[in-house]
């Protein structure tokens, strides 16, 4: 196994600038204060990788939300073995043989010898158990915000810099190969340069939500949690970042959750000069034939590319070729990815910092929306 290069809490706060990232990121008039934006040059260490014949030994922490995203995949990686999970709550969750249970995941880190992590917990507890795991010298795959917080943000991203571990986060869309194949596309120059790009994530909200889904303290808000995933797949696949942003959103049809917001709005301006907008919601019918709608367009100089019918197809329209739709790549497992980038066989399609850096735009745009606030990135 290699072992890793040692980057010092110094050595982070240098990189990120004197501000850190503690600092507020809101723009009012000519006032600014900014939380700097995350390069994977801050993570200039060598993390611990693992050998075909070594036995990945896996532990996961909470049953909410994505955990499929690491169970579901464990079968795909060879050599890679579910040891033990903690915080299990009320789950009826079944669990292959022998593995180990804890009430509570200090108690699992402190008693085990894991390699990885999966955290699924209420999403403001995520940070916590994350960091608490990066201490222990253990990667982690964590649920998307990887934090509610800009200071809890802060601490995580120190920790996993101090101790040299690789985190990733459940930004499981771009494996979909809908949007590999706008990736491929828009990257092989199919439709020009990206100008304008709308992504939209609209959700069915049932019968009842968590009560954690009641107070923002807990809940964390929709555009972290709903919204990161069209934020990271319009970067994703125009390869482009955000230079600055406004949001909204709000409450319009669910009272006994006041700290949840069931629609919300985003616009962006992209590093090359384009536009983003992105819109959030969880009013959509129960009576539709999906749980959810994601779509993505991009207007690009030379095309257009869109998801249509619910992502049952890709369609491209050039200034040289009438619509047609693209062909799909085979699917792609995100935790399996990640397996193969610690086996140093391939890199992992989320870079170092972008669970870090979707975090923080996601944050921001919560920000934004609560406080009417142009941000700058």
């Amino acid at each position: 196994m290699h072992e890793t290069g040692k980057v010092t809490r110094r050595k982070c706060l240098k990189s990120l600038g004197t501000a850190g990232l503690g600092a507020a990121a809101l723009v009012t008039g000519t006032e600014q204060a900014r939380a700097e934006r995350i390069h994977d040059s801050q993570f200039d260490y060598r993390f611990r990788t693992y050998r075909a014949d070594e036995e990945i030994k896996v532990g996961m922490i909470g049953t909410v939300g994505h955990r499929d995203i690491v169970l579901n995949d464990l079968p795909k990686v060879a050599n890679c073995r579910l040891v033990a999970y903690s915080n299990t709550g009320d789950s009826n969750i079944e669990l292959p043989a022998g593995v180990r249970v804890y009430e509570t995941y200090d108690e699992m880190l402190d008693r085990e010898e894991l390699d990885v992590v999966g955290v699924c917990l209420p999403y403001s507890l995520n940070a916590k158990a994350s960091i608490a795991a990066a201490r222990s010298n253990i990667h982690i795959i964590t649920e998307k915000p990887v934090a509610t917080t800009l200071d809890d943000m802060q601490e995580l991203l120190e920790t996993v810099i101090d101790h040299g571990v690789r985190l990733t986060t459940m930004l499981n869309m771009r494996m979909l190969p809908r949007f590999q194949a706008i990736y491929t596309a828009v990257g092989e120059g199919a439709i020009g340069e990206p100008i304008l790009a709308t992504g939209q994530k609209s959700y069915k909200f049932g019968k009842s939500r968590p009560d954690f889904y009641k107070a923002e303290e807990t809940y964390g808000g929709t555009i972290p949690w709903v919204g990161i995933h069209a934020l990271d797949y319009i970067h994703f696949t125009t390869r482009l970042n955000y230079t600055d942003l406004f949001a909204y959103q709000g409450n319009k049809d669910h009272p006994d959750y006041p700290g949840f917001q069931d629609f919300a709005g985003v616009v962006l301006r992209l590093d090359n000069g384009g536009t983003a907008m992105v819109n959030i919601d969880y009013l959509r019918p129960e009576t539709a034939p999906s749980h959810g709608d994601d779509r993505l367009r991009i207007i690009g100089s030379e095309g257009v590319i869109e998801i249509k019918d619910l992502g049952a197809r890709v369609e491209l329209i050039t200034s040289s070729h009438e619509a047609y739709d693209i062909p799909y790549p085979e699917e792609k497992f995100l935790f399996a990815d990640f397996m193969a980038e610690l086996r140093d066989e391939a890199q992992h399609v989320v870079r170092p910092a972008e669970p870090f850096e979707m975090t923080r735009v996601a944050l921001l745009a919560h920000q934004s929306a609560k406080q009417h606030t142009l941000v700058r990135l």
